[in-house]
């Protein structure tokens, strides 16, 4: 299905970028896709997603919308042979109308301009810059640390399972889930061990942030502070841009 989506470090593109631009980025999309009142200005959107990873590096990003892309095509189907509204263009033993393939089409791009979007929000934004950038908008820095710890714990409980179902591969067991004993059989070899080794992990994490006083006081210093410079301030241009285009299309109704 979807291949697994995590930061990479990069100096291309929008990693340069800060995550408040990143973010405002992301928002542009957004607004773009669900504003727009036609097809036009969300394949652009959705065109120029993909030309921020191509620039950003992130090689990998096609391969990883592939099943985006899969069910974005059963969406325009659905709504193609469902809608029918419209003047009929022709039959495939269900009228196929100009609505139909209109509508399926803006729920298609809807659908690929918002997960390509976030996706690539994800690729780009460094999670602790992340969480650092919240703090600065306001946020709590207890709820921002929260934010990096459930980052953090993705990929730890991805290679806990992994080690697990190594462990059980060696001793002959392979648990699967076909009724419900198997379901309690899965449980008890696969979900109870990862679990176990989760919670010693949050125990450690715990003592850890209790031994450095986490929480005493109301605000907390950064070891890096982060400075805007020209690079943020074209995306935010960017951002802008998207957002003046969906304003003036919606005003006019065009594209």
């Amino acid at each position: 299905m979807i291949s697994h989506i995590s930061y990479s470090a990069g100096t291309r593109g929008l990693h340069r970028a800060s995550p408040e631009a990143n973010l405002a980025l992301l928002f542009g999309f957004l607004f773009a896709v669900l504003a727009a009142p036609g097809v036009l200005i969300k394949l652009g959107a959705l065109v120029l997603v993909f030309t921020l990873a191509t620039l950003s590096g992130e090689n990998l990003f096609l391969r990883s919308t592939r099943f985006v892309f899969i069910f974005a095509a059963f969406l325009f189907v659905a709504q193609a042979v469902s809608i029918h509204d419209g003047k009929t263009l022709f039959s495939l033993g269900i009228d196929i109308t100009d609505r139909g393939l209109l509508f399926g089409a803006q729920m298609a791009l809807r659908f690929l301009v918002i997960l390509s979007s976030s996706m690539l929000f994800v690729m780009v934004t460094d999670p602790d810059r992340f969480a650092h950038a919240l703090i600065r908008l306001g946020i709590p820095y207890r709820y921002g640390f929260i934010l990096v710890l459930a980052l953090r714990f993705v990929p730890f409980f991805r290679q806990e399972l992994k080690t697990v179902r190594e462990a059980q591969r060696v001793r002959g067991l392979s648990p699967s889930i076909r009724s419900f004993s198997s379901l309690r059989r899965a449980l008890r070899y696969t979900f109870l061990p990862v679990l176990v080794s989760g919670l010693t992990r949050v125990d450690s994490i715990a003592i850890s942030m209790k031994g450095r006083c986490f929480g005493l006081h109301p605000r907390r210093t950064t070891a890096q502070e982060s400075r805007w410079g020209s690079f943020d301030w074209a995306v935010i241009v960017l951002c802008l841009l998207l957002i003046g285009v969906t304003i003036v299309a919606r005003r006019y109704a065009w594209l």
